[in-house]
């Protein structure tokens, strides 16, 4: 009888532990699904703001290119007449843009930078991970020291002492246009200098020296815009990518 009342409490405090022991487990398992969608939907955040970085990224991006490109041409027309026979150059030139104006990069970093230094782990997919990473601490870099580096990778400074010699203002142009400073877009300034004319032509023309800086500055300007269109086309993979896991990580 006695062993029968003991079974019988063993069976039932068994019972109780095994109850306890599931309750557990299947608030472990509730716990956990909590904390997977509170994690995917910290990295959706995550992917939707660097998207919207790379997006604004895409636009300075494309500013300095119109530019660069802009320059480039107006150099190669002012650097073919200075190497012609030409008295007077066959094509209309912009000197300014030729003399050309230094630009400035500043991408956009922040989300990545706060997600770098928390908790990286954050992105679930490695290979994604991996490639935004990469991104970020290289090509990232890279294009904002080709930019910025004037030291390096600017010859506007080298181009200046010749424009000052073999130029002047042009009496006969409008007055400075300058962008509207109260305008919230303070990346996209519409001026336009006072243009500036060729005073000394034969001067120019017989300074080899001046041939030499307007070939460096093609030259630079040139890795700078095959530098841009790269990383654009970087961008739009990235961004590809970003979108198919989001895909993923919504569905």
């Amino acid at each position: 009888m006695a062993e029968n009342k003991i079974g019988k409490y063993f069976l039932y405090a068994l019972g109780e532990i095994i109850l306890v022991v599931l309750g557990i487990l299947i608030a472990l398992q509730v716990n956990n699904r909590n904390e997977a969608k509170k994690a995917r939907a910290q990295e959706i955040i995550l992917l939707e703001n660097i998207k919207k970085d790379l997006n604004l990224d895409t636009l300075d991006i494309g500013f300095n290119l119109q530019y660069h490109k802009a320059f480039i041409t107006e150099e190669k027309k002012f650097l073919n007449f200075l190497n012609s026979d030409l008295i007077q150059p066959s094509d209309l030139i912009d000197y300014n843009g030729a003399l050309s104006a230094p630009l400035v990069i500043v991408l956009h970093e922040s989300t990545f930078t706060n997600v770098q230094n928390n908790d990286i782990g954050l992105l679930s997919n490695n290979e994604l991970r991996k490639e935004i990473s990469r991104f970020y601490d290289f090509f990232n870099k890279a294009i904002q020291k080709v930019e910025n580096d004037k030291e390096v990778y600017e010859a506007y400074t080298l181009k200046l002492p010749y424009f000052l010699k073999y130029f002047k203002l042009d009496p006969d142009a409008p007055p400075m246009v300058l962008s509207n400073p109260n305008s919230d877009d303070y990346y996209n300034p519409d001026f336009q200098k006072q243009s500036i004319i060729i005073e000394d032509i034969p001067g120019a023309k017989q300074d080899e020296a001046f041939k030499i800086v307007m070939n460096e500055s093609i030259f630079f300007r040139q890795i700078k815009i095959d530098f841009y269109i790269d990383m654009v086309n970087r961008i739009n993979e990235l961004s590809q990518k970003i979108d198919q896991e989001l895909e993923i990580l919504v569905n």
